[in-house]
């Protein structure tokens, strides 16, 4: 078995810690992750949740004595409050909600989590352990946004690859897993070169990138198929230094042989591929939930690419190494502001300093 790449994560997040905000703060699983998230240097976490709730789950988790952060939506101080409920108001879409209303809308964990991101008070966020992704990305689209370099935001699993003699390496990335429900011909090329992007930069290897459907090289005529044929070659035409190929049907993606019967073994990528790029959310949320429960394959994510700050979601059915490993991916990501348009690490007079407002002013904790 090829090794995995997840402790890679872990080691270069450790490399340079980041400050993570865990919404979720009171859950077992976030507790057990935040953990080993400290005791290891992974990630400096800070928990939602009510310290004396927290508590004693950390100290079963063999975390000793609780010091990092912990907010209390419930039990926040009326200064603090103005403050958070003022914050939420300046947001674009919510300048006609009244105080009252923004009073209640940070008590909600999510929400909070992400304006403390936005303020700078912390480097990234990850959210959605108990939540839906619909919660979490409603709190993440008022709150965050989407990147200045970003068209299209979607959500993407890594899913490990446990077959002893694969030709798509360790990890195969699959999108759209989250986000966009029927994605146009347009939302899908975005998606695959961001996807291609994402790949090559939580890798450092080249994306193959497979456009999947239940047609392979015009097998089947049908507008789902046209669609899918139609964004191959917008995305040839946008990111050509990228490799793409399709339409495809995912054995001849990942298999070499069905490749070659089904008429696609002449192309570089037959069989080879290593992001794959699904046709709408309905085979997205399916295909990797299959995988996991039937296939007994790991998938950690959706990670949300293209957002302007670094913010997740977590699966509701996650484990914590799933969200010790979603924090690492964060925190990497929070170690460059856009990574969807820069795949080079920060120089190190940058690495010096603290996370950058997108004007490249240094935001103040």
């Amino acid at each position: 078995m090829k090794p995995m790449p997840w402790h890679d994560f872990r080691r270069k997040a450790a490399s340079r810690p980041q400050r993570i905000i865990l919404a979720e703060g009171e859950d077992p699983r976030v507790v057990k992750a935040a953990v080993t998230l400290q005791t290891e240097n992974i990630a400096h976490p800070c928990l939602i949740g009510s310290r004396s709730k927290v508590e004693p789950l950390w100290r079963q988790q063999g975390g000793g004595t609780l010091e990092l952060a912990c907010v209390d939506p419930q039990t926040l101080s009326p200064a603090e409050k103005n403050t958070w409920a003022t914050a939420w108001l300046a947001l674009p879409k919510n300048k006609k909600q009244s105080m009252e209303e923004a009073l209640q809308k940070i008590k909600d964990p999510l929400i909070l989590g992400c304006l403390h991101l936005k303020s700078g008070n912390v480097d990234g966020f990850v959210g959605g352990a108990t939540r839906t992704t619909a919660d979490t990305l409603r709190a993440v689209f008022t709150v965050i946004g989407l990147s200045p370099e970003a068209s299209t935001l979607f959500g993407f699993f890594l899913m490990e690859n446990r077959g002893p003699d694969s030709l798509s390496g360790p990890l195969v990335l699959l999108a759209d897993c989250a986000v966009i429900p029927n994605p146009s011909a347009k939302q899908l090329c975005n998606i695959a070169v961001g996807a291609a992007a994402a790949y090559q930069f939580f890798l450092s290897e080249s994306p193959r990138v497979a456009f999947l459907s239940f047609s392979t090289g015009g097998s089947a005529s049908h507008p789902f198929v046209t669609k899918v044929q139609d964004a191959l070659k917008m995305a040839r035409g946008k990111a050509p230094h990228v490799a793409f190929e399709g339409e495809w049907q995912a054995d001849t993606a990942l298999d070499p042989f069905t490749a070659s019967i089904k008429g696609a073994g002449e192309s570089p990528l037959a069989g080879k591929a290593n992001v794959l790029i699904l046709p709408d959310l309905n085979c997205g949320n399916i295909a990797y939930k299959l995988a996991q429960r039937l296939g007994q394959i790991r998938a950690v994510g959706p990670v949300l690419w293209g957002t302007a700050l670094p913010a997740n979601d977590l699966s509701r059915g996650c484990s914590s190494d799933d969200i010790i490993d979603m924090a690492a991916l964060t925190a990497l990501q929070a170690q460059v502001v856009h990574p969807q348009a820069v795949f080079e690490p920060k120089s190190a007079a940058q690495s010096l300093a603290g996370p950058r407002d997108r004007s490249g002013g240094e935001i103040k904790s």
